[in-house]
């Protein structure tokens, strides 16, 4: 599978971390964050398990090239064509950095203990744990941003924290940010197949 990276060093897509992206996709350099999906490609479609046309599992991603002091990684997926805008489906931080990885089908849990006691927060509609993205079936192909954080410090947040407050403990803490994007379109109610881009 082809790797592709964005790098942001202090960046954040809230705006409460100000910084500068660098479109990547070479072999990256010690320190270069890079950030992989066995179940898609960046820029590519979005498996069925993962939407609430499928059971809804979170997506697993791999991850490497942390910057020196990183000692914990955090995640959003957000999908910026809401009428809300930047609706989040997803709030994920405290991953240790040396597991290098974020399994598949995470349980809806504030505190996770399999995975280092990594925290979930409050997705868009007020639930703890990763919202299926699902697109309106009359609009197509639609954008949906992860992005992935390497932090200098592990954030002072409980589990089902809401955006606010995920957002004002990240200021600070990011040493480098980067975007993973995924497309999804729900089936044609009439053919049964996607509606494309």
């Amino acid at each position: 599978m082809q790797r592709r990276a964005l790098l942001a060093t202090l960046g954040a897509a809230s705006g409460a971390v100000a910084g500068c992206v660098t479109i990547g996709g070479s072999t990256p350099t010690p320190g270069e964050l890079v950030v992989d999906s066995p179940a898609f490609e960046d820029g590519g479609t979005i498996p069925r398990e993962h939407t609430c046309d499928g059971p809804g599992r979170s997506p697993p991603f791999t991850f490497g090239g942390l910057p020196e002091p990183t000692e914990a990684v955090a995640l959003t997926c957000r999908y910026p064509n809401s009428l809300a805008q930047n609706f989040d489906h997803w709030q994920l931080w405290n991953v240790p950095p040396e597991r290098g990885e974020i399994p598949a089908g995470l349980p809806d849990t504030g505190t996770l203990p399999d995975l280092g006691d990594a925290r979930q927060g409050e997705n868009g509609v007020g639930e703890v744990g990763y919202l299926p993205v699902c697109p309106p079936p009359t609009l197509g192909e639609e954008e949906y941003r992860f992005r992935f954080y390497a932090l200098r410090r592990p954030l002072d947040l409980p589990g089902g924290a809401n955006q606010e407050q995920f957002e004002e403990e990240l200021e600070g803490a990011v040493l480098a940010s980067l975007r993973y994007v995924g497309y999804y379109a729900r089936p044609d109610v009439v053919t049964g197949t996607a509606r494309g881009r």
